[in-house]
């Protein structure tokens, strides 16, 4: 009798309010999914729970130039995890794992942070057409199509 893996999720987010919001979504995931989580922020690389954490490069707008060490730690990280999907808050490291995954037959969903009131986040705006999933944490944010919204993660 084979025994049955779980599917792989991938959580990348940046320090802050993106990781928070993406550990709340992902902590109720935890026992269906095997949830590889992956940050720019070393410090949560420590964290005492069973969480598995990889921490990458930062990059951003501003700092091009790290974008290639990042790209090149995202595709060594997707070809030994193998994962079914991708899941990010953002902000930059996210959006180019999703970007890299529209290559590659894995899912991808992006949740764009609360603190976009008025428009989606950068990185959301770029992603929106990319993700196979969009969501927006405010309603007037939906467009009904490609962004959903489905309540607030906090």
């Amino acid at each position: 009798m084979t025994k049955l893996t779980k599917q792989k999720i991938l959580a990348i987010a940046s320090p802050g309010g993106h990781w928070i919001q993406l550990n709340k979504i992902c902590k109720p995931l935890e026992n269906q999914f095997d949830i590889v989580y992956i940050t720019p922020g070393a410090k949560y690389s420590t964290d005492k729970d069973s969480k598995r954490i990889i921490n990458i490069t930062d990059a951003s707008a501003d700092s091009k130039l790290k974008l290639i060490p990042l790209v090149l730690q995202l595709i060594t990280i997707f070809i030994k995890e193998r994962p079914t999907a991708i899941i990010s808050t953002g902000a930059a490291p996210g959006a180019i794992a999703i970007l890299l995954a529209k290559i590659l037959p894995i899912k991808t969903i992006w949740v764009d942070s609360i603190a976009n009131v008025a428009q989606l986040s950068r990185s959301g705006r770029i992603i929106k057409n990319i993700a196979d999933k969009v969501i927006t944490q405010w309603e007037p944010l939906s467009d009904g199509h490609k962004i959903s919204y489905q309540g607030s993660i906090l």
